[in-house]
């Protein structure tokens, strides 16, 4: 069993693997990447590349946004300390004679709570009083009749009443 292999025949072999090397088309790499099971890196490489620049982009988006936003807040900030700086001053002169009012004011009342505890007594005087002038005028009332028979004795006529 002898297998005849011709010069023809090997140098042919060897040009069609020298050209499939040699090929301009890249037929080695698809060749290579076939064998691989179709999975092909450089696309999932791509892929990466593109969520990175979108990724990018989306950050530097975002950190604009968060310059914006700390410009404005720095300009609300500077727009309220004016105010403030405004309100300051006569903030400052006004609470001083409000404790000044405040302290008169409490004086006052404690004055007022006072003069209102004397008067709180005073329908019980007043009735004690008007009490004490009734029972002073019956019991004067015998000496008021002495002194009009006196008064007769000497001419002096009484009020009528």
């Amino acid at each position: 069993m002898t297998h005849d292999v011709s010069t023809s025949d090997i140098q042919g072999d060897a040009s069609e693997s020298s050209d499939s090397v040699k090929s301009p088309s890249g037929s080695l790499l698809v060749d290579l990447l076939s064998l691989i099971g179709g999975v092909n890196p450089l696309a999932s490489v791509g892929k990466i590349l593109e969520t990175v620049v979108s990724m990018s982009s989306e950050m530097i988006q975002s950190v604009s946004m968060f310059n914006d936003t700390m410009l404005e807040m720095n300009r609300m900030v500077h727009r309220v300390n004016s105010l403030l700086d405004e309100f300051e001053g006569p903030v400052r002169q006004v609470v001083p004679l409000l404790e000044v009012s405040l302290n008169q004011a409490k004086g006052t009342m404690k004055k007022v709570d006072a003069v209102i505890g004397q008067i709180g007594s005073l329908p019980s005087d007043v009735a004690k009083a008007v009490s004490t002038l009734g029972d002073l005028a019956s019991r004067l009332g015998p000496l008021a009749q002495f002194a009009e028979t006196a008064g007769g004795l000497f001419g002096i006529k009484s009020a009528p009443g």
